[in-house]
């Protein structure tokens, strides 16, 4: 399947659990290309990848998503823990207001 890049996470990913198994994540999903280009999603939640699906929540948003509320699901698509790179799949849906 053929897939295109339009945009970036930035945030911070912090261990939350003594055994390393879950995180706690906070980040943006910064669009660079297409439609929603210079707009954020703004992400927060736990996130125990060991788990195939992982539910998170939209806080806020900029630009195109200002004011929006929503969830999402996390997918682990691809890990390579010794380098710390990862390809995630999110499936999101919100809801202005």
């Amino acid at each position: 399947m053929e897939s295109t890049l339009i945009g970036r996470a930035q945030g911070v990913y912090v261990n939350s659990q003594l055994d390393g198994k879950a995180l706690y994540m906070v980040f943006s999903i910064v669009f660079t290309h297409g439609e929603f280009k210079g707009s954020t999603l703004e992400i927060q939640g736990s996130d125990i990848f060991a788990m195939k699906e992982r539910e998170f929540g939209v806080v806020s948003g900029t630009g195109y998503f200002r004011f929006v509320k929503g969830y999402g699901i996390m997918e682990t698509e691809f890990m390579d823990l010794p380098n710390l790179r990862a390809t995630l799949k999110l499936n999101v849906t919100v809801k202005h207001y």
